[in-house]
C-alpha cells in the first residue's frame, strides 16, 4: 500500500452541511453533490468551479443518478420529504416530482435504456417509474431490511436490491416477482455498491475489537449469486462509510470514518485485493466516492463540508 503524497486536483466547497452523495455525469464533465443542506450543486469538473445550485428538497438530500444519456438527473430526499426530483441536467430546471416512499429515499437507479427509473427507500420497499409519464408502474416490498442500493441488470427487465443487512433480492420486473432471494454474508452494512453488470457486492461495515481496543473498518466483496465471499479488505482504522465500484469493476473505493480513501485493485475473478492508494485530506468521515467514467479521476466528500477530486493514476 502506498499513502498518496500528491494533493486533490480540486477542494470544492460551497456545501454547508455534510454531504452524503456523489455522481459523475455519463460523459465524466460534471460533477454532481447533495448534501443535509437541501442541497443538489453541480460542477465543472474540468474547471474545478461551481456550475449551478439546484434547489427544492425541503431535507437531506440522500442520493443521486444521472440516466444513461446524461440529460436527466434524479435526486432522492430523506424522510418527511421521500421523493425523487428529476432535473434537467443542463438547464437545472426541475421537471417532476416522483412521490409514493414513506420513508428516506437512500438509492436510484436507472434502467439501461432510462425509460424507467427505480428507487430504494428505508421503507423496504423499492418503487419502479416509467419516465415518459412519471407513472408508478410496480412497488416491489418484501425487503428485510431498508434497501441500500438498486441496479437494473443489463437486460433492463430485471433488478437487483440490496437491503441493510446486504442480503440480495432479484426481481422480475414484467411479473413484479422474486426470482432470487441470497442471505447476505454479514449483519449490517454502512454502504453497499453493485458492479455495472450486477453481479458482485461490495459492502463497507465496521466493529468494535473489544480485546484490542479499537474499531475496526472493513470491505467484503460477495459474489451473490454463488453465495461466496470473494475477498475481505482490511485496512482503515475505523468504519467504513462509502463504497463505490469503477465502472470496469476493477477498483474500488473506499471512505471511512477516519478520513481517509483508499482505491483497492479488486480484478474480476480475484479472490485478493490490495489497497493501491491511500488518500489522505479530509478532516472527518469520508461519506461519499464516486469514480469518472473512465476511472481516472476519484471524487470523495463527507462531514467536512468539501468536495476532494483525485487523480487515481497519478
Amino acid at each position: 500500500m502506498t499513502v498518496s503524497s500528491s494533493p486533490p486536483v480540486a477542494v470544492l466547497r460551497e456545501h454547508t452541511n455534510w454531504i452524503h452523495c456523489l455522481v459523475f455525469s455519463p460523459d465524466g464533465k460534471t460533477l454532481v453533490s447533495g448534501g443535509w443542506d437541501h442541497m443538489v450543486r453541480l460542477w465543472d469538473v474540468a474547471a474545478g468551479k461551481s456550475r449551478a445550485a439546484l434547489e427544492g428538497h425541503s431535507t437531506e438530500v440522500y442520493c443521486l443518478a444521472f440516466s444513461p444519456d446524461g440529460r436527466t438527473l434524479a435526486s432522492g430526499s430523506a424522510n418527511s420529504d421521500n421523493v425523487v426530483r428529476l432535473w434537467d441536467a443542463q438547464s437545472g430546471a426541475q421537471q417532476a416530482i416522483l412521490r409514493g416512499h414513506q420513508n428516506v429515499v437512500h438509492c436510484i437507479g436507472f434502467s439501461p435504456d432510462g425509460q424507467h427509473i427505480a428507487s430504494g427507500s428505508y421503507d423496504r420497499t423499492v418503487k419502479v417509474y416509467e419516465l415518459a409519464t412519471r407513472r408508478e408502474v410496480a412497488t416491489l416490498s418484501g425487503h428485510p431490511r431498508q434497501v441500500y442500493a438498486v441496479k437494473f441488470l443489463p437486460n433492463g427487465r430485471e433488478l437487483v436490491a440490496v437491503a441493510a443487512d446486504t442480503s440480495v433480492t432479484r426481481w422480475n420486473l414484467d411479473s413484479s416477482e422474486q426470482t432470487r432471494s441470497v442471505k447476505g454474508p454479514m449483519r449490517w452494512a454502512h454502504a453497499v455498491a453493485l458492479t455495472t453488470d450486477g453481479k458482485t457486492l461490495a459492502a463497507g461495515y465496521g466493529y468494535r475489537d473489544v480485546a484490542a481496543g479499537k474499531s475496526i473498518g472493513e470491505a467484503r466483496l460477495f459474489d451473490w449469486q454463488t453465495e461466496n465471499l470473494r475477498v475481505t479488505l482490511r485496512g482503515h482504522r475505523n468504519w467504513i462509510y462509502s463504497v463505490a465500484f469503477s465502472a470496469d469493476g476493477k477498483r474500488l473505493a473506499t471512505g471511512g470514518w477516519d478520513g481517509t480513501v483508499k482505491v483497492w485493485d479488486v480484478q474480476p475473478g480475484s479472490e485478493s485485493g490490495s489497497a493501491r492508494v491511500t488518500f489522505s485530506g479530509h478532516k472527518d468521515i469520508v461519506m461519499a466516492v464516486a469514480f469518472s467514467p473512465d476511472g481516472r479521476l476519484l471524487a470523495s466528500a463527507g462531514y467536512d463540508q468539501t468536495i476532494r477530486m483525485w487523480n487515481v493514476d497519478d
